[in-house]
């Protein structure tokens, strides 16, 4: 009979996958498979891993190469079902397949994210859980899982922090600004197009659209309870989901990679 533990831990794990497969439809759906995007140049980071991984040759073999596109999606997307597969009918192999899916997931999310395609920020899940996942002691497991979380609470709360550090928060034009920048060409090519009639009236009611920068910065400050209590972590977990929601719909950032980070605040370790 398995342990609670035990229980604990592949919790977790399908939690991931799951996650993991529901994102992969909805990046299928959308266009946003490395073989669909067909990458045609790249970027330099300015991170010293990252001018590490260059010097290997993979981004530049990518590119203009249909094949490897293709190779490189099929190997991603199913690295964490054959990982879930391994560690619920071969247990003694969990180790190696967790860090095989560790450096396939390095591989492919720098990759990815070295042509103009989403900020590696948006990928950090799936950079960090298989580290998680590497060690088969449980006590391990649960540490670094916890670790995960409190990454999590620094990430989202540090957004919160800096809107001061930048000063936006004290300037009632900060959110009309961002509309404007992040919308112009859409309000430019479409003007008469619902979404953009919606973002122009909040880009011309700015005390509107400074409400919501307002919400959003309090939604990220709120992480910063969860340093010292996990009492509330169902109400960060809400909180976060509906930033997730109003991002996507007001800003068009779809920051849903984001949200194998919600394990962290889903699941406690039994006591």
């Amino acid at each position: 009979m398995q342990s609670t533990r035990s229980t604990y831990k592949y919790q977790i794990i399908a939690g991931y996958c799951i996650i993991f497969y529901v994102l992969m439809v909805y990046k299928w759906l959308n266009g946003m498979f490395l073989y669909q995007m067909q990458p045609a140049f790249f970027y330099t980071r300015s991170d010293l891993f990252t001018w590490l991984f260059m010097t290997t040759g993979i981004h530049k073999w990518l590119l203009g190469n249909e094949s490897g596109w293709m190779v490189f999606d099929g190997i991603f997307y199913m690295a964490p079902l054959c990982f879930y597969f391994v560690c619920d009918k071969l247990n003694a192999f969990a180790k190696p397949a967790a860090i095989g899916l560790l450096l396939i997931n390095w591989i492919y999310i720098q990759c990815y994210t070295l042509y103009p395609t989403n900020s590696i920020e948006g990928h950090l899940a799936w950079l960090l859980f298989p580290i998680a996942f590497i060690p088969r002691n449980e006590k391990t497991f649960a540490l670094l899982f916890n670790g995960l979380r409190y990454f999590f609470l620094f990430f989202f709360a540090s957004a919160g922090v800096w809107k001061f550090v930048q000063g936006g928060v004290f300037s009632t034009q900060q959110m009309s600004s961002i509309l404007l920048v992040q919308h112009k060409e859409l309000l430019v090519a479409t003007p008469q197009h619902w979404y953009a009639l919606f973002i122009g009236w909040l880009i011309n009611h700015h005390w509107i659209s400074y409400g919501l920068y307002l919400i959003a910065t309090v939604i990220e400050l709120s992480f910063i309870v969860g340093f010292f209590t996990k009492r509330y972590d169902r109400l960060l977990l809400f909180g976060f989901l509906i930033f997730l929601l109003f991002d996507h719909f007001i800003m068009r950032i779809p920051y849903y990679e984001i949200t194998p980070f919600l394990l962290a605040l889903r699941y406690r370790k039994a006591e």
